[in-house]
C-alpha cells in the first residue's frame, strides 16, 4: 500500500519559489524513514512548496530579508487561499494523486490550516482517506478534524502512532488500539490515549534522504535532539516533544553527517564539477534542536567528534540560547565551523522578558553576541513585537538593546498566540472551535490580538521593521552577507 506524506505549501502562497527560504520536511523524513523500516507502506514525500507554475518566477530578490518578504506577500497568499479553484490548487492537489496513495498524511501548524482544508477537501471528493499531524492537531485534534473535514490526526511525537495506524489501516482493524489518534467513529470524534515519548531517540533510523529532492532546497538539516527543559510562554514545542531534553548519541549523529557528506560527494560526481562553490548550499547544514547548547558537555563532545571525523567540511548554523555560552563552547563552534547561529532575544525589556519566563537578561544577550563575534560567528537575533502587556516603551528598550548589543543580523516577527501556549490562554478568548482565517497565525504579519494591546500592532510592527533595515543599512550588512559567509566557506574548511 502507498503513503503519501505532504508538507502543505506555505512560501508558495506568497509567490516564494527560491530554494534559500526553505528547508526540507525533517519531520515528514523522519515519518517516512520509519514507516519503511518498520511497514510494508511505500511512501512518497510531496513538498507543497515545490508545486508552483512553471511561469511564476521569484517575485522578489534572494538577499531580501524574510520577514520583509512575507510582509509584503500576504495580499497574494489572502487572495489565494479564498480563490480555492484557482490553478494552483489543481496542480497541488494533482502532485498527490499522482502518486496513488492509499492514505494521505498532511503535516500541520496552526498557519497552515486553512490551505490543509483546502487539500482536505479535495482528497476527500476523490475518496482517499487523510490523517493530519504536527503541532495544530497535537493541541486542538478535535477542532482540527473539524475544521478540515480529515479523517484522523495523529497527536504528538508521531513515527509509532503512524506506523500502527497504518498496519490497523492495512488490516481493516478497529483504531481505538492506537495510541496517540483522534479517529472518527460514526458521528463521534475518538481521542485515544497518548502514547510515551520515545526515550531511546538512536533507535529511529538514519534518515533515507532519497525521499526527497535536494536540489530543490538551499542546505541540508539535521535534529540532534528532542525536547526543552525551558519554558517560555509562547512556544508550543513541548507539546510535541516534551520538556525533557532527549538527546541523541554523539555516534548516531556523526553516522547521520557521514551519510550526509557521502550524499554530497555523489552530487559533486554526478554534476561532474570538483568546484564545491558550483553547488552552494550543499555544504550546509542546519541544526534544528530547539537549543543546539541545552547540555554544554554533550555538545562539546559532539564538537569534538565533529572536529576529529572532518566534517567540519560542512558550515553549520544552529539555535543557542545566549545564557549557555561561554568562551570555551564558542571557541570549539569556530572549530567545528559553526558559521552562524541564531538567538532567540525576544524582547530587550526586563518586564517583557519575565512575563514571558524567557530566563534570560540583556546583558547575557551582550556577553553572547560579542563573544560570538570575537570569534567570528555571524549571529542572527530574533525579536518579537506584540506581547501581553507590552507598551511603546518596551518596544524602545528591544531597539536599545539591538543598538547596544551590535548582532550581525536582526530579524523581527510578530508575537503569535500559538494554541498550547500560555500566551494562547491569555490572549484569545475565543473557543478554537469557532476561529476561521487561521493563516492570519504566522509571524510576518496580521495581528491577532491588536484590541489587546495599547497600540496597533500591525503599525508597530511595519514601524520595527524599518528600524531593522536602518540598522542593516547602518552596518552595511544585509541577509545577503549573512548568507555569503555561509555558501563560501566550505573550500576553506578543508574540503
Amino acid at each position: 500500500m502507498k503513503l503519501a506524506l505532504v508538507r502543505p505549501p506555505f512560501y508558495s502562497l506568497f509567490g516564494v519559489t527560491t530554494p534559500k527560504m526553505k528547508t526540507y520536511p525533517l519531520n515528514l523524513l523522519y515519518l517516512g524513514s520509519y514507516v519503511q523500516k518498520n511497514t510494508n507502506w511505500e511512501v512518497s514525500i510531496i513538498d507543497g512548496d515545490n508545486v508552483v507554475r512553471k511561469d511564476e518566477a521569484p517575485c522578489f530578490s534572494t538577499t531580501s530579508d524574510p520577514e520583509l518578504i512575507m510582509n509584503a506577500q500576504i495580499p497574494k497568499m489572502e487572495a489565494l487561499l479564498n480563490d480555492r479553484e484557482n490553478e494552483f490548487w489543481d496542480l497541488v492537489e494533482s502532485e498527490i494523486i499522482s502518486h496513488k496513495p492509499d492514505l494521505v498524511g498532511i503535516t500541520c501548524n496552526s498557519g497552515s490550516m486553512d490551505t490543509v482544508r483546502i487539500l482536505v477537501k479535495r482528497l476527500k471528493k476523490l475518496d482517499i482517506p487523510v490523517v493530519l499531524g504536527g503541532s495544530h492537531p497535537t493541541v486542538l485534534p478535535e477542532q482540527s478534524l473539524i475544521y478540515t473535514s480529515a479523517d484522523m490526526a495523529v497527536i504528538g511525537e508521531g513515527e509509532i502512532a503512524l506506523a500502527d495506524l497504518l498496519h490497523a489501516f492495512e488490516e481493516g482493524a478497529d483504531f481505538s488500539e492506537v495510541r496517540s489518534l483522534a479517529w472518527r467513529r460514526s458521528e463521534e470524534i475518538v481521542i485515544n490515549s497518548r502514547a510515551d515519548l520515545i526515550t531511546d531517540l538512536d533507535s529511529l533510523p538514519i534518515l533515507d534522504r532519497s525521499l526527497i529532492d535536494r536540489s530543490l532546497y538551499y542546505g541540508d538539516v539535521i535534529m540532534t535532539g528532542r525536547g526543552c527543559p525551558f519554558d517560555c510562554a509562547y512556544c508550543a514545542s513541548r507539546n510535541i516533544w516534551g520538556k525533557k531534553a532527549r538527546l541523541r548519541s554523539v555516534d548516531s549523529i556523526i553516522e547521520e553527517l557521514k551519510d550526509i557528506r557521502r550524499r554530497a560527494e555523489e552530487s559533486l560526481v554526478e554534476n561532474d564539477i570538483n568546484d564545491v562553490d558550483s553547488l552552494p548550499g550543499r555544504w550546509v547544514v542546519k541544526i534544528l534542536d530547539d537549543t543546539f547548547t541545552v547540555i554544554k558537555s554533550r555538545t562539546m563532545d559532539l564538537l569534538d567528534a565533529i572536529i576529529d571525523n572532518g566534517l567540519n567540511c560542512f558550515e553549520y548554523t544552529g539555535g543557542v540560547r545566549a545564557d549557555t555560552l561561554d568562551r570555551k563552547l564558542v571557541q570549539k563552534m569556530r572549530q567545528a565551523n559553526l558559521k552562524r547561529v541564531t538567538l532567540g532575544v525576544e524582547s530587550g525589556s526586563p518586564k517583557i522578558l519575565k512575563l514571558v519566563r524567557k530566563g534570560e537578561t540583556n546583558d547575557h544577550v551582550i556577553n553572547a553576541v560579542r563573544m560570538l563575534r570575537e570569534e567570528g560567528i555571524k549571529s542572527h537575533t530574533f525579536f518579537m513585537i506584540g506581547f501581553p502587556e507590552e507598551t511603546q516603551e518596551d518596544i524602545e528598550l528591544s531597539k536599545k538593546l539591538i543598538l547596544k548589543a551590535q548582532p550581525d543580523h536582526v530579524e523581527i516577527n510578530m508575537v503569535t498566540p500559538y494554541p498550547g501556549t500560555d500566551i494562547f490562554s491569555k490572549i484569545i478568548k475565543d473557543d478554537p472551535k469557532t476561529i476561521g482565517r487561521w493563516y492570519r497565525w504566522f509571524h510576518q504579519g496580521l495581528a491577532t490580538h491588536s484590541e489587546t494591546l495599547g497600540y496597533d500592532l500591525d503599525e508597530a510592527y511595519r514601524n520595527f521593521l524599518e528600524f531593522a533595515k536602518k540598522y542593516h543599512a547602518s552596518r552595511k550588512i544585509s541577509s545577503s552577507d549573512v548568507d555569503e559567509t555561509i555558501t563560501k566557506g566550505c573550500s576553506s574548511a578543508g574540503h
